[in-house]
């Protein structure tokens, strides 16, 4: 049997500071990662996994699929872009080919002989293509290839739509299951096991679906807009507003308003301020009064700062980007479009800057690096109170990713 192979290419710098710590295909958007929904279309297939070599340990502690190789034993295999929003199987089947989008590689389906020449370093190599095109067929598609984060916030409503149709079957809420909850079109709303929503609560799905996982904690008086994706083990606060293309990691701490924002696991946001067209990652803590623009006074197109070079992202709407393990003070605010890097403390009262370097300190008084052994230790800190702790191939990632953005804190300083 013919395996799967999902890769990263070089287009996974677009992606940082989200993906210092992880390939980019654990990015989600929908209900599923890009990984999850390459597994969801390829069931009872054997998959492997390519990735930077730093993060080679880390990511196979983390599945149960070989990464960084491929079998000797296999009948050929198919490789997927990791970056591709995958809605119907490719055929694993068939002649040797590439799929491209314009000159980025969308898959490549070989035979075994072949396919066991092809290493990660390859595709990070973007003038990979020219050496496949010399060999293979080309066929050109017309397929969603994420390029940058703010793809994937503009996606979000729309997938989580497709996927509640695609895989929720059982869709229509118990009202009577929930006292005192007021439900609109309850059709729409799905609610998993153990969740419990208080009284005064208002599930809106007029506009688009709800989901909610298990074990969810929704407390009395919030509101959810659809389309919204809560997964399991989050806790929503009182007076909560969650707006439409909200999409919320597992064990989160909701509160205040959100708006067509992505957050990964573990992140609290559980006080005031608006967040509104922002992906935020994980053991991210953002503090009291935390609010971000995400629309500017001009109504233009955004503008972003991606270490030394700006983009036009075409987007009305953009708040924020912002990395793993950042922490924010109270009452911090961002400008539209900002980009905050991983493992920052921003402590200010003025504005901070659009962009900030991975491992920043920022308080009105100092501007410096931060201690890589004193933000590892706030790391394990901030796990250990989810009862998690971080393994030894996640200390020696994080503390990689502080070397990999020593240039990006230089060219921000000059």
């Amino acid at each position: 049997m013919k395996s799967i192979c999902v890769f990263e290419d070089d287009s996974y710098r677009n992606f940082l500071p989200l993906a210092y710590n992880r390939p980019v295909y654990e990015l989600r958007c929908g209900f599923y990662s890009f990984l999850e929904r390459v597994v969801l279309q390829y069931q009872d297939t054997e998959i492997n996994l390519f990735c930077r070599e730093y993060l080679k340990n880390l990511t196979a502690e983390n599945y149960p699929h070989t990464v960084n190789k491929i079998e000797g034993d296999n009948n050929g295999c198919l490789f997927i872009n990791g970056r591709l929003l995958l809605s119907a199987p490719i055929p694993i089947t068939g002649k040797e080919e590439i799929g491209v989008v314009d000159d980025t590689i969308v898959y490549v389906r070989l035979n075994n002989k072949n396919s066991l020449l092809i290493t990660p370093e390859k595709f990070l190599d973007k003038d990979f293509i020219l050496e496949l095109k010399k060999d293979f067929n080309v066929k050109k598609l017309n397929v969603s290839l994420m390029q940058y984060p703010w793809d994937l916030i503009h996606a979000n409503k729309e997938q989580i739509v497709s996927d509640f149709k695609s895989y929720i079957k059982d869709g229509s809420v118990r009202e009577s299951d929930h006292k005192g909850v007021h439900f609109i079109r309850g059709s729409q709303i799905y609610i998993g096991k153990n969740t419990t929503i208080k009284p005064g609560c208002v599930l809106d799905a007029e506009n688009g679906p709800i989901y909610i996982g298990d074990n969810v904690n929704i407390s009395a008086n919030s509101v959810v807009e659809g389309p919204v994706f809560i997964d399991d083990n989050v806790v929503i606060k009182a007076l909560t507003r969650i707006h439409a293309g909200s999409n919320l990691g597992k064990v989160c701490k909701i509160g205040g308003e959100i708006s067509n924002t992505i957050i990964q696991d573990y992140t609290n946001k559980q006080h005031d301020g608006f967040l509104g067209d922002s992906y935020i990652g994980a053991w991210v803590n953002l503090g009291a009064g935390t609010v971000n623009s995400n629309l500017t006074n001009l109504y233009g197109s955004i503008k972003v700062q991606l270490s030394d070079k700006t983009i036009d992202t075409g987007q009305t709407f953009l708040g924020m980007i912002m990395g793993d393990h950042t922490k924010t003070a109270i009452n911090t605010k961002f400008t539209t479009g900002s980009i905050i890097g991983f493992a920052c403390n921003i402590l200010l009262t003025n504005t901070p800057p659009k962009f900030t370097p991975s491992f920043s300190w920022y308080s009105d008084n100092i501007t410096r690096a931060y201690d890589v052994t004193r933000e590892l230790q706030v790391a394990k800190r901030m796990m250990a109170r989810r009862n998690k702790k971080m393994t030894r191939n996640g200390e020696k990632v994080f503390k990689a990713i502080f070397t990999l953005t020593e240039t990006e804190r230089k060219i921000h300083d000059n």
